[in-house]
């Protein structure tokens, strides 16, 4: 997203304009990454879904505050990124009040890794991951999963880099506690 091609800039440009259809092909180039992202930061395709919507849908209405539109792609990511650490954190709050429905994990996720690593692996790794804390798992699926650079992380969620470099290095310790040497073998596929 970072090194956007020029016409995302005029696309942009023309969406703040109103063109409705400029605004569209923003979200088409855009929405697979962004819909990734969020599957592996929830865990659930369903509630992914909703809030690239919504972010979609208050990218629209605050158009007008996209003070650099060639950077329209890492906007849209913030936005993703906040609408989901609301999510995830209304969720903790849900189940530490004894919700049990909301408690109850799914054994079976269908997971944005599996082409990563082998299927049983990548279930593993995706609740590994789900068990991050928060701001630890949104660094970590941006920089490893994601491969976005370091400034374009910070940009979408407004850390200093060197933080991001610290969540990142403090997620891959907590997976090797979790997972041991799996995880060891997982990055050296990368």
């Amino acid at each position: 997203m970072g090194s956007e091609p020029d016409d995302a800039s005029e696309l942009a440009q023309r969406a703040q304009r109103g063109d409705q259809e400029a605004f569209a092909a923003l979200a088409a180039q855009h929405g697979p990454r962004l819909l990734r992202f969020l599957v592996t930061m929830t865990g659930d395709p369903t509630v992914a879904e909703d809030l690239a919507q919504d972010a979609l849908q208050r990218a629209f209405e605050r158009l007008g505050q996209l003070a650099e539109p060639a950077k329209f792609g890492s906007w849209l990511l913030s936005i993703a990124c906040n609408r989901c650490r609301n999510h995830l954190r209304d969720e903790v709050q849900r189940v530490h009040q004894g919700d049990e429905v909301l408690a109850e994990v799914p054994e079976v996720r269908r997971s944005a890794l599996s082409s990563l690593v082998r299927r049983e692996d990548a279930a593993k790794l995706a609740l590994a991951i789900d068990r991050l804390p928060i701001l630890l798992r949104e660094a970590f699926v941006l920089f490893v999963v994601e491969g976005l650079p370091y400034a374009e992380i910070a940009a979408a969620t407004g850390a200093a880099e060197g933080t991001l470099q610290v969540r990142v290095h403090r997620a891959r310790a907590l997976l090797r506690q979790q997972l041991g040497a799996a995880v060891d073998t997982w990055w050296q596929r990368q």
